[in-house]
């Protein structure tokens, strides 16, 4: 079977839709005719090369079929209030977001005692209810729930979630797993100006009651004390001659980078700044689509958001279809590793390099990185 990504800019998309019997992607040309949706392509695929993936009796088939449904229209459902804004594919609604984390957390502990003492939801072998769930689900363990929500609320289903992530056939497909360790937030978005009145509105209200219930309880001497926010160790580092924020703005704003740059060698201070050289360690099966690719990159990204104060960087997708490879050149405060980029999730598969900006061949490196060259 050959298999054909079509890029959302590819000109032949146009033409290729029409194709499919109802105008979408994906279809499949099969030889009795051509399959459109997902997933009646995956039934055809299951009944035509390994039946026992949609259960091997009647009542195992409507059991795999129930397991399919939920995964499709209850827990794919949720992540348009939990998942979509954390990539600003949608605006943050925090009472959508808190009644979507609700639904999914009872939905998770049914899931979890279904699946309680087995191996899989259907019957003693893999189905295709295994493969919708664990897909459905991915999204939620990788960017939601930490380790202690996992192992507290839902157990069992972590276990066999984790056991599916490491089988090789999921690799092989889905990439590596990278179970979550900090949530991801919302992207911000911009909301109305009478959302902003209300939300003012009810925060004067809540503000008041809580003024009220204080002096009720005469609890004021009791109450502890705000804990203070734990200071970034690059935070404490002597204080340095270079100051990034200034050079951030001159280069990213001006149309003559090249000579940016090298007012930039003057004045960079190589005791209070460092320079890195970061590569993805892909397995053979990832870089072969560009939107997946772009995809990953995007998620190592997302995660160090915070970390954007101390650094300055080109870091995103090269190469050519089917070979695309994730990598970029850092300049961050210290000269060694941060806690940032040690306690990501990549961080184990990612290669990294120090490169010596007194070296010509590592500055021309990193020039051509952050020159585009």
């Amino acid at each position: 079977m050959t298999v054909e990504n079509v890029g959302w800019e590819d000109k032949s998309r146009d033409q290729l839709k029409q194709q499919s019997p109802t105008a979408t992607f994906p279809f499949l040309t099969t030889p009795n005719g051509v399959l459109s949706q997902s997933s009646a392509i995956v039934q055809y695929l299951a009944e035509s090369h390994n039946s026992a993936l949609l259960g091997t009796d009647a009542f195992a088939k409507a059991q795999v079929k129930q397991w399919v449904e939920l995964a499709n229209n209850e827990l794919r459902m949720f992540g348009k209030s939990i998942i979509y804004p954390l990539f600003g594919w949608a605006e943050y609604d925090k009472d959508a977001s808190d009644k979507a984390q609700k639904g999914l957390k009872d939905l998770l502990k049914l899931l979890d005692k279904n699946i309680e003492g087995k191996d899989f939801f259907v019957g003693s072998q893999f189905t295709l209810a295994d493969l919708y769930l664990f897909s459905a689900l991915r999204g939620y363990f990788q960017f939601v729930y930490v380790e202690d929500v996992r192992k507290n609320l839902f157990p069992h289903l972590t276990k066999w979630f984790v056991r599916l992530a490491n089988e090789t056939q999921a690799v092989k497909a889905f990439g590596r797993t990278l179970l979550c360790k900090t949530p991801l937030k919302a992207t911000k978005v911009e909301k109305k100006k009478e959302a902003k009145k209300e939300e003012k509105k009810e925060a004067k209200k809540e503000e008041k009651k809580e003024v009220k219930q204080e002096k009720k309880e005469g609890e004021e001497e009791d109450e502890e004390k705000p804990k203070k926010k734990k200071q970034n160790p690059l935070d404490l580092l002597p204080p340095s001659t270079f100051v990034l924020d200034d050079f951030k703005r001159e280069f990213l704003n001006s149309k003559e980078k090249p000579e940016v740059l090298k007012e930039f060698w003057n004045k960079i201070d190589l005791n209070g700044y460092s320079f890195w050289f970061m590569q993805y360690q892909k397995l053979p099966s990832e870089g072969k689509v560009l939107f997946k690719t772009n995809n990953s990159s995007g998620f190592f990204l997302q995660k160090l958001d915070s970390f954007r104060k101390y650094s300055f960087s080109v870091h995103g997708v090269y190469g050519e279809e089917g070979n695309y490879e994730i990598r970029g050149l850092w300049m961050w405060r210290g000269v060694e590793i941060p806690e940032e980029i040690k306690q990501h999730d990549s961080f184990p598969y990612m290669t990294i390099k120090q490169l010596d900006a007194k070296s010509d061949s590592d500055k021309a490196l990193i020039e051509s990185y952050w020159l585009n060259l």
